[in-house]
């Protein structure tokens, strides 16, 4: 049997799969790009979490006093000892499209042996998606929940 030479897609029926395929993605686009948002997010308050964490460990292995320095215009966390001076420790800058919610600047100290202090942080995204990362000062166990906003 001999292949039929007006069998295959004509331009009309390849247009109307491209404008479903693109209609498609058009409509899931912007959910995708909330969702990668809100993983960011989730991502980065781990992050803080971690990096208030490993600050407290930082303190008690070497026995030297530190204070973590939260940077909302820098959109940074740094910790300064005093074998480091001016230059930070360490340091955490978040990515872009996540945000520190606050004005000003705060300063905690840690002291070896010394009780955790109070932190409450909040971070948000583009997506005005926040959450808050607490260190309770008894445990010194960082708690991640979300923050709902209300109009």
């Amino acid at each position: 049997m001999l292949p039929n030479p007006r069998a295959g897609v004509t331009l009309l029926e390849m247009l109307i799969v491209v404008a479903i395929i693109a209609t498609l993605a058009s409509i899931s686009f912007p959910s995708l790009i909330s969702g990668l948002a809100g993983i960011r997010l989730s991502s980065s308050a781990g992050d803080v979490a971690s990096f208030f964490t490993s600050s407290m460990n930082r303190v008690e292995r070497r026995e030297q006093a530190a204070a973590i320095v939260v940077e909302p215009a820098k959109n940074r966390i740094v910790v300064f000892t005093a074998i480091s001076g001016d230059k930070p420790a360490s340091e955490l800058n978040l990515p872009p499209g996540i945000l520190i919610d606050a004005q000003d600047s705060a300063r905690y100290m840690i002291y070896p042996g010394g009780a955790f202090p109070r932190i409450s942080l909040i971070l948000k995204n583009e997506k005005g998606a926040r959450r808050r990362i607490s260190i309770d000062p008894v445990t010194a166990v960082p708690k991640i929940e979300r923050v709902e906003v209300t109009p």
